[in-house]
C-alpha cells in the first residue's frame, strides 16, 4: 500500500481532512495490533477518539477502494458518536460508490442507524434495505433485511 495507495493524492486529502493517521509496526508493538484487530498486514483500522476500533480492513486495497473503505470507517464512527445525520450522509456515500463492496453493509447500517435515530424501525429502514433487496437480491444482505420487509425470497 505504500508504493500505491498511500501516496494518492486523493487518499492523501481523504486521510488529512478525516483522521489522524499513525503506522504502526505490529511486530514491535504486537499487544497494540492484537488489541487492535490487526491479524494481517497490512492493516487499516479506524479508531473512535477513545482509541477503540470501530473499522478493520485487512490486505492491500488500491486507492479507490481504500477511500470507500475510511468513508465506511468514518460512518461507523459518526453513528456510534450519534451524529447521525453525518453517519447517514457517509453510508448514502458509501452505498452509491462505484464499485463499492461494501455498499450492501453500508446500505444496512444506514436503516441501523435512521433508526436510533428515529426510534421508528420501519420506517428509517424501508429505504435502504429495499435498496439491498433491489441490487443485491442473491445476497448475504438481502437475506438479512428480508424479514424486516415481509419478504422471505
Amino acid at each position: 500500500m505504500e508504493a500505491v495507495t498511500l501516496p494518492d493524492d486523493s487518499v492523501v486529502r481523504e486521510v488529512a481532512d478525516g483522521f489522524v493517521p499513525a503506522k504502526l509496526e505490529s511486530a514491535k508493538h504486537a499487544d497494540l495490533a492484537r488489541r487492535l484487530g490487526v491479524r494481517w498486514l497490512p492493516g487499516l483500522v479506524v479508531c473512535d477518539a477513545d482509541e477503540r476500533p470501530a473499522h478493520v480492513v485487512i490486505g492491500y486495497l488500491p486507492p479507490d477502494d481504500l477511500r470507500a473503505e475510511l468513508c465506511y470507517g468514518r460512518a461507523v464512527v459518526a453513528m456510534s458518536e450519534k451524529r447521525y445525520d453525518d453517519a447517514h450522509a457517509l453510508f448514502s456515500s458509501v452505498a452509491e460508490w462505484p464499485g463499492a463492496e461494501r455498499a450492501p453493509e453500508a446500505l444496512f447500517w444506514w436503516g441501523i442507524s435512521r433508526f436510533r435515530q428515529t426510534k421508528d424501525f420501519q420506517g428509517a429502514v424501508r429505504e435502504p434495505w429495499t435498496r439491498i433487496l433491489e441490487r443485491w437480491p442473491k445476497s448475504q444482505w438481502a437475506r438479512k433485511v428480508g424479514y424486516a420487509l415481509g419478504r422471505s425470497d
